[in-house]
């Protein structure tokens, strides 16, 4: 799960520390989360508003074919399967 969430981090853009950063559209419960963690960043951590940070978009998962849908999908699923270093390829299913 931890790559899924790094592909929104990595599609998202820097925008200034506050409440209204996050783009949910009308997904109430994921504002209220983002809201609680701006909080917690802006009262615990002392990060100010004003202060620069990543929001990235967010991301629909198809698990059951391992693809992004519906919004940002085309750029998502582009950094599902990152090129390989030499040595570490991932082998296609079919060489498994």
């Amino acid at each position: 799960v931890g790559h899924l969430i790094n592909n929104s981090y990595r599609l998202g853009k820097n925008v200034p520390f506050n409440k209204k950063a996050g783009q949910f559209g009308d997904n109430k419960d994921a504002f209220e989360h983002f809201g609680r963690l701006h909080d917690v960043m802006s009262n615990g951590v002392k990060v100010k508003d004003g202060s620069n940070y990543t929001v990235g978009p967010w991301l629909n998962f198809d698990p059951e074919n391992e693809i992004h849908t519906g919004d940002n999908a085309d750029a998502a699923n582009a950094l599902l399967k990152d090129f390989n270093r030499p040595g570490f390829e991932i082998p296609t299913i079919d060489k498994v």
